[in-house]
């Protein structure tokens, strides 16, 4: 029975510890400073990047992709998304930003316009 407990709390206590999140990096060895990313994505609200119910790249100006999870795996999962930003189809006129990382830590997203002749 100690050892039941011992093992039951031992699985515990690594789910505790696990920190789940909106979003997967798709290539990693893109950039060295991968940690820099992560803390800046954990405090980016990227809800208005982010669909219903399929997922979103984004491209970041280093070659990182990041896949944003959609507001459905969201809510399945029981984190907190806010359905009044989140996309529900494909924007009409959609730019395809690219996104970068500020020296301070905040990604930035880079708008790259065309002038139609």
């Amino acid at each position: 029975m100690k050892h039941f407990l011992l093992i039951a709390l031992t699985v515990i206590s690594a789910f505790a510890f696990t920190v789940a999140k909106s979003w997967v990096i798709i290539n990693p060895t893109a950039v060295q400073n991968v940690a820099d990313y992560e803390a800046a994505l954990d405090k980016a609200d990227l809800d208005k990047y982010r669909y219903t119910d399929k997922r979103n790249t984004l491209t970041f100006d280093t070659g990182l992709q990041v896949e944003l999870l959609s507001a459905n795996e969201l809510t399945a999962a029981g984190l907190p998304v806010n359905l009044n930003k989140v996309r529900t189809a494909e924007p009409e006129f959609d730019t395809k930003p690219v996104f970068s990382l500020a020296a301070n830590g905040i990604i930035l997203e880079v708008q790259t316009r065309t002038k139609v002749k």
